[in-house]
């Protein structure tokens, strides 16, 4: 396999990635997975590397010091391109699982929080305002949340329905309640059944928040249809709002961040999704 075939076997698919991890991420953690390929590392220890990296960053931006912000952009850099890493990695070696995928996730999360919380604490020493740096901070994280967690699940709807890469969310959840009640019946295991139950339930929100639509209709007309808004989802992805904030935090603005996500991401979130349910409406029609 050419090293360009190597390189698009590791990614989800080109329409799926996110334009800035397309640019920038993939191919810096593609080269971190060419040099770790034939080594005993694991995807999952390099989520856990990744998560790592995301906490420290939180750390160092609580210290609100301009120096420290730097530090903490830095690792945040590196928290997202072993995010990356660890996928590729998985898709190269084909040893992804299930719980690595809910690790995947759950790491995520933790990163986030970690950041958001350490940027609060930021805020309040730079403003002086405990509870407009807490509040913005707040808002702007669960604006975050609630973007990114349409924008994967709307990915995983494109895999699913253009390739047949992505496991249906109602099959999804399925298949983790299985798995849920397979590891009830066996004892210890207590990581493993706490990640299963916070990922089903997590799974039935998104489905229940996205309103789940499915569709019978042939790969050609679904990509068709929503390549160019699955593109416009992807600006609103993770990836894009961890560039935005290392360059407001380049620039010692991290507020700004924060009133764009609320403000302008909120503003294409509401409008992408609209036209997501024209979309998913009409294709549900023709089936």
């Amino acid at each position: 396999m050419s090293l360009k075939s190597e390189y698009k076997a590791s990614l989800k698919s080109v329409e799926a990635e996110e334009i800035l991890d397309l640019i920038i991420f993939r191919p810096i953690s593609f080269l971190i997975v060419k040099l770790i390929y034939n080594t005993n590392i694991t995807p999952n220890q390099v989520s856990i590397a990744a998560m790592l990296f995301g906490i420290v960053s939180g750390i160092f931006y609580s210290f609100s010091t301009y120096g420290f912000f730097i530090i903490a952009a830095s690792c945040f850099f590196m928290c997202n391109t072993l995010d990356c890493v660890d996928g590729q990695l998985a898709r190269l070696k084909k040893n992804g699982t299930k719980i690595g995928r809910i690790v995947d996730g759950f790491i995520d999360y933790i990163s986030s929080f970690s950041i958001f919380f350490g940027i609060a604490l930021a805020l309040s020493i730079l403003t002086g305002d405990i509870i407009y740096s807490w509040l913005l901070t707040l808002a702007a994280g669960v604006s975050k949340a609630f973007q990114n967690m349409f924008f994967d699940h709307y990915r995983n709807m494109y895999l699913t329905y253009a390739y047949g890469k992505a496991t249906d969310v109602n099959v999804e959840i399925k298949e983790f309640t299985d798995e849920k009640e397979r590891l009830m019946k066996e004892k210890g295991k207590i990581i493993e059944k706490l990640l299963v139950n916070i990922y089903l339930k997590y799974s039935i929100f998104q489905r229940n928040s996205t309103r789940h639509i499915e569709l019978n209709v042939s790969p050609e007309e679904y990509k068709k249809r929503n390549t160019l808004l699955l593109r416009m989802w992807s600006w609103i992805g993770s990836t894009t709002h961890m560039t935005l904030l290392i360059v407001f935090t380049v620039a010692y603005r991290i507020e700004w961040y924060l009133i764009i996500t609320i403000t302008l991401g909120n503003l294409l979130f509401l409008l992408i999704w609209l036209r997501q349910r024209m979309v998913l409406k009409e294709l549900s029609r023709k089936g």
